[in-house]
């Protein structure tokens, strides 16, 4: 799955709960990390990670794979919600993975 094909998994905090179950079973939500494999672009494979079970660390490298941390599971779900609240669901996912992806690497 890349981060396109997660945005609608996170529009609301049921299906991001759902979605984290299958990725991560018995692993509370709030501990739910996610990154990207090798960089940060809309095609790259997003994974589900146990937050205490990994470095506290931007990059990390898994299996000789290096995987860039994108945003806190809670996080991005919070705020694919709000963009859609904000832009009452006008958004594709295209643009709302966009937005989330340049606010990871402008503002984050």
């Amino acid at each position: 799955m890349n981060i396109i094909e997660l945005i609608p998994y996170l529009k609301n905090l049921h299906k991001a709960e759902s979605v984290s179950q299958v990725f991560l079973p018995d692993i509370e939500f709030d501990l739910v990390e996610l990154y990207v494999k090798d960089k940060l672009a809309l095609d790259s494979e997003v994974v589900f990670l146990d937050a205490d079970s990994i470095p506290n660390e931007l990059k990390i490298e898994l299996d000789g794979v290096l995987h860039e941390n994108l945003f806190p599971l809670y996080l991005a779900q919070e705020m694919v919600e709000e963009y859609v609240k904000t832009y009452n669901d006008e958004l594709s996912d295209i643009e709302i993975a966009k937005r989330l992806l340049e606010y990871r690497i402008n503002d984050a």
